[in-house]
């Protein structure tokens, strides 16, 4: 088939929507049609931690009417995904079991960090400007129901991002029964948002110019909407002297307006902090996301904008954050690659298993700016608790478990089982032979060794160090690590220096 006819639903925190996209390499993504039900599950779950079976009844009704429209449209590929509203709810389990039983669909519940990487995506696909403005100092606000991500892009790379629970519906549930109190409820807003936002930026932006700033997700395309209606001239640009309180929300009404002006404050304040050039309010949602991901994994259709640099830039930036030694860093990175593609055929791993090792190389010691004592124990806390953009959950869980045991043998899968899957825990012994071998050969982090060759002879992995400096250490340590590798991989390193170059 040349192409598809594609159904991305999300049940998204304030509405169920569809979209249904016809997508080709040639022509692209188009969308044929949208259809939405305004639904506050967000609300339902920060309020009582629960979805009701009234609303799980509601929820996979829509779903089938869902499902008569994509049969019109002569749909052949969908997918479901859901967020917050519903990864929250302590429940989800037994909604999405009932959505599989009365729909026969099953959902995908998105990570905070994949929901806000698939808005990245979609953005660069549907912006035009954006892989400019991202060269010239970009925030990227992802404003959704129950948190917001701040993403500082600059020189084309993501280089901060980080998560507050200062969403649009959280937002609301939590100040509206102020609001019959406040004299202001505007100002009730912004006075509980200010302090979250003024700390991201001390802590990450300082002299950091902000020249624009493209805000997505949640509410955004309603507000996008409603201010184009409200201002004529409007064409995605605002500028910050323009967000008035008043001028801005005298035509807003019901629900709508709990919702949308909470997100239009939180806009209002990052642009009275940054005093950016201009805010762009972009209109695409989670569907549009979806399109690009299905566009990618079926058609493989890229983009110019390299995201796997954006997840290691990150990585690294966090690496910096916590003091890690860089040099140390790109050393040990070097070497664990070289392994990982040498043996290729041994390990049977692809190229988001290799992305996750360079994750890991990068973080492994990012414990050592609490306690060097505890530096492996602390990274794997800091890992665990960090949101990593362009990863999944699991896939956090993967790095975290690979750097805790970087130095210590790999434990039986009965002592981490409830942190990852047997499939998973395969995966993380093989790329955690990787690292260890990779990093006894930095051991000392004095970056003896600036180049290597890795070859492989029969049942022999030679690593051939070529410096003059005195690698005694190395050697030494080597050894046990290389038994460790042996258990894994069948095979044996073996490492030969040669003294050639400088040392």
């Amino acid at each position: 088939m040349a192409g598809h006819v594609y159904g991305a639903i999300n049940l998204g925190s304030s509405e169920l929507a569809l979209k249904i996209f016809e997508i080709s390499k040639k022509h692209g993504i188009t969308e044929l049609t949208h259809v939405r039900r305004k639904y506050a599950i967000g609300v339902e779950t920060y309020s009582t931690g629960f979805i009701s079976y009234r609303s799980m009844t509601e929820i996979c009704s829509t779903l089938n009417d869902f499902t008569r429209i994509m049969e019109e449209f002569g749909t052949d590929s969908s997918d479901v995904y859901a967020t917050s509203g519903i990864r929250e709810a302590e429940n989800m389990l037994v909604l999405v079991d009932q959505i599989r039983i009365q729909t026969g669909y099953d959902v995908r519940t998105l990570s905070n960090s994949e929901t806000r990487f698939l808005y990245y995506k979609a953005l660069a696909n549907t912006e035009a400007r954006f892989s400019q403005f991202s060269m010239e100092g970009t925030l990227v606000v992802d404003v959704g129901a129950g948190s917001v991500q701040l993403s500082y892009f600059n020189q084309g790379t993501l280089l901060v991002t980080e998560n507050l629970l200062l969403g649009s519906s959280r937002i609301q549930e939590l100040l509206q029964v102020m609001e019959d109190e406040a004299y202001d409820y505007t100002n009730l807003i912004d006075e509980y948002i200010e302090k979250d936002i003024t700390s991201f930026f001390k802590k990450n932006i300082r002299d950091q110019q902000i020249r624009h700033i493209v805000a997505v997700g949640g509410m955004i395309p309603d507000a996008y909407h409603y201010m184009r209606e409200r201002k004529a001239e409007f064409d995605g640009f605002i500028k910050s002297k323009t967000m008035s309180k008043t001028k801005l929300f005298s035509g807003l009404k019901g629900e709508l307006s709990k919702l949308v002006i909470p997100t239009v404050l939180i806009l209002r304040k990052i642009s009275e902090l940054t005093k950016c050039e201009k805010l762009i309010l972009s209109p695409i949602d989670l569907c549009d996301s979806m399109a690009v991901e299905f566009a990618e994994r079926r058609l493989r259709i890229t983009q110019d904008h390299d995201f796997t640099s954006d997840i290691l830039a990150n990585a690294r930036t966090m690496a910096i954050k916590y003091q890690s030694d860089m040099e140390h860093i790109d050393t040990v990175e070097m070497l664990s690659l070289q392994i990982f593609d040498r043996i290729r055929k041994l390990h049977g791993l692809g190229k988001r298993e290799r992305l996750l090792l360079q994750i890991a190389v990068r973080l492994h010691n990012v414990g050592s700016f609490i306690s060097d004592m505890h530096a492996r124990e602390n990274s794997y806390h800091i890992v665990m608790n960090t949101e990593l953009i362009g990863i999944s959950d699991r896939e956090r869980r993967m790095v975290a478990n690979m750097i805790r045991y970087n130095e210590d043998r790999f434990p039986d899968y009965l002592t981490i089982e409830d942190e990852i899957s047997k499939e998973q825990y395969i995966t993380v012994v093989k790329l955690n032979a990787i690292l260890k071998t990779a990093n006894v050969l930095d051991k000392s982090n004095r970056h003896k060794i600036k180049t290597v060759g890795v070859s492989l002879d029969g049942d022999v992995l030679i690593i051939t160090a070529e410096t003059m400096a005195d690698i005694t250490l190395e050697k030494g340590l080597f050894h046990e690590k290389a038994n460790a590798f042996e258990e894994i991989f069948g095979i044996r390193p073996k490492l030969i220096q040669k003294k050639t170059g400088r040392s």
